[in-house]
């Protein structure tokens, strides 16, 4: 071997230990969750090659380097300053509505101080519960579209459903209607592009998200439709065949959208834009695409209020929101997600709350796509139903519905899960309705579908023996990762 060559390779490995040395006091400078620091230092300690790439991966920590994405910052600026006025004109109104509801109030307050979003009233709200009414729905608006229609996804995937939707929104571009599609680089990884591709060269523009492999480990989740300003959607669903009919892996797919009009529309309108600003720079904050306000209120008026985070948000608003929400409640919090993978303070809250005698419920899939943080479930359930926790799995199908109601009067609808991964490594949003027809309506789903699972109890897990609780307890071990 070459001399220089062996010169370099012998000083490869102390600077392989400074660049670990350094990354180390920058992780204790974070000030980080403790385990989670301790954690990346004994990785870099024991393995300082490995720990390095680990840790470009799935370590930076992206809040930080969140406040100075320049263009991040600046597609936030716009964002609020177009919504605005919205926020003006139904400032009274809204702080009349939560005025005698302290929990709405606290959490209001919460998420407006994180997110700088505030209460705005939705209309013509509709619950949708399965696939074939979403689709069904959106094709529908699609079709109705005279001037622009976005839509931001997590997952786009290439079968029959997709090819549907792609041959309507390039048809609507041969009759003059702006198409923008913005899906998650890695999240659409598995699935042919050739039907985008086919829309893209129709006239749409067509863009991947998060295509940087430094950010490989933090994904854009949501899922959202703005057509015309004037109708917007949002849930759990993807874009794909199974979302319908479950597709070859399972029997049936159950989940939750929601489609909205009104004032609440500029929300999501403005979060597409504010992400299409980052990944394209097309500034789209103009009346062309936020048209002013009707100068009538809108009919039968619910009020909602976004709430967003992301692996490079200064706040987990989302996470926070179900801490205060969940803490706060009187007499029951129900919960709906495929997963159950929560932090310490999200598992602490439903304990606390369980031990009370709060009718806390969780509902989650017993068919997993992932085995991971499937198993990783179980080990969170032994100590949430020994609390007096009611858990139940989903067995008609694949159970993928992200809803929580508290005490009947709030409910939040969206994209998040209730794991670590959506708290702190995904980009999501929730909308947290303040109105008790919307919670009642959801609690009858939750109890609709109850009628499909079975209980899990203390005692079933028990006996399942050590080996299951072993396996249960090393998934959960790579909880951040799931």
């Amino acid at each position: 071997m070459d001399i220089s060559v062996m010169t370099d390779l012998r000083f490869l490995g102390p600077a392989l230990y400074v660049v670990a040395v350094l990354i180390m006091l920058t992780l204790v400078y974070d000030e980080r969750d403790p385990s989670t620091t301790l954690a990346w230092l004994m990785i870099l300690i024991v393995l300082p090659g490995v720990g390095l790439v680990l840790y470009f991966f799935f370590g930076r920590n992206w809040r930080y380097l969140g406040r100075r994405n320049r263009r991040k910052l600046l597609a936030t600026e716009h964002g609020h300053r177009i919504i605005r006025p919205a926020y003006e004109r139904y400032a009274a109104q809204a702080a009349q509505h939560v005025h005698d509801d302290p929990l709405s109030g606290r959490l209001s307050r919460s998420i407006q101080t994180q997110n700088g979003t505030r209460i705005l009233p939705c209309s013509h709200l509709e619950i949708m519960a399965s696939g074939a009414q979403k689709f069904e729905r959106l094709m529908f608006d699609i079709e109705s579209a005279e001037r622009f229609i976005h839509l931001e996804y997590f997952i786009w995937e290439n079968d029959d459903l997709t090819a549907a939707l792609c041959a309507l929104l390039a048809e609507k571009v041969s009759q003059g209607v702006e198409v923008r599609v913005l899906y998650d680089w890695m999240g659409s990884l598995p699935y042919g592009k050739s039907q985008l591709r086919k829309l893209a060269a129709a006239g749409a523009q067509v863009r991947a998200d998060a295509a940087q492999w430094r950010k490989i480990n933090y994904r854009n989740h949501r899922k959202i439709v703005v057509v015309d300003g004037a109708v917007a959607y949002t849930g759990g669903m993807n874009v794909g065949q199974e979302y319908i009919d479950g597709g070859s892996r399972f029997e049936t797919w159950r989940d939750t959208h929601v489609r909205f009009g009104g004032p609440l529309v500029l929300e999501l309108q403005r979060l597409f834009c504010q992400r299409w600003y980052e990944v394209t720079a097309e500034d789209l904050f103009s009346e062309t695409y936020f048209a002013p306000l009707p100068a009538d209120d809108p009919p039968d008026m619910v009020w909602a209020q976004l709430a967003t985070s992301g692996p490079e948000s200064s706040w987990e608003t989302i996470r926070h929101a179900f801490v205060l929400a969940i803490s706060s409640a009187q007499t029951r919090v129900w919960v709906q997600s495929p997963y159950f993978v929560p932090d310490q303070g999200v598992m602490d809250a439903l304990v606390s709350q369980s031990l009370a005698s709060v009718d806390v419920r969780f509902m989650m899939t017993a068919h997993p796509d992932k085995k991971l943080p499937w198993w990783a479930a179980f080990s969170y359930l032994g100590t949430f139903t020994h609390a007096g926790g009611r858990a139940y799995q989903y067995d008609a199908g694949f159970f993928h519905a992200k809803a929580v109601t508290i005490d009947g009067h709030i409910a939040a609808l969206g994209t998040a899960n209730f794991d670590i991964r959506s708290f702190a490594l995904h980009d999501e949003l929730m909308i947290f309705f303040y109105d008790e027809g919307v919670a009642r309506a959801q609690d009858a789903i939750f109890e609709e579908d109850l009628e499909r699972c079975h209980m899990v109890t203390a005692d079933d897990l028990h006996d399942r023996g050590r080996l299951f609780r072993f396996r249960n307890a090393l998934a959960r071990l790579a909880s951040r990762m799931m």
